[in-house]
């Protein structure tokens, strides 16, 4: 449980709110499209869920990165936060 709870922390190892956000905006894309197959019946297009998901993890990849970067730059040219 080590590897998604370290997903979950940021730069300076406290957890984040965008990481758990993205993480359960995921979670939520899987759990939705299994509930759709199984209770609606609705088909399953791979290309759909892939393309969904792609975008929902690469925009959230994007964001966290800038973030990170900034936070990094920061921490570099000021100190340690406190």
């Amino acid at each position: 449980m080590r590897g998604f709870s370290h997903i979950l922390r940021g730069v300076t190892g406290e957890y984040e709110l965008g990481r758990s956000l993205w993480a359960a905006a995921t979670l939520a894309l899987i759990i939705y499209q299994g509930v759709a197959i199984i209770a609606i019946g609705q088909a399953f297009d791979p290309i759909e869920f892939g393309t969904g998901a792609a975008a929902i993890l690469a925009a959230g990849g994007f964001g966290i990165a800038a973030k990170d970067k900034g936070v990094a730059k920061a921490v570099t040219s000021e100190g340690q936060p406190s």
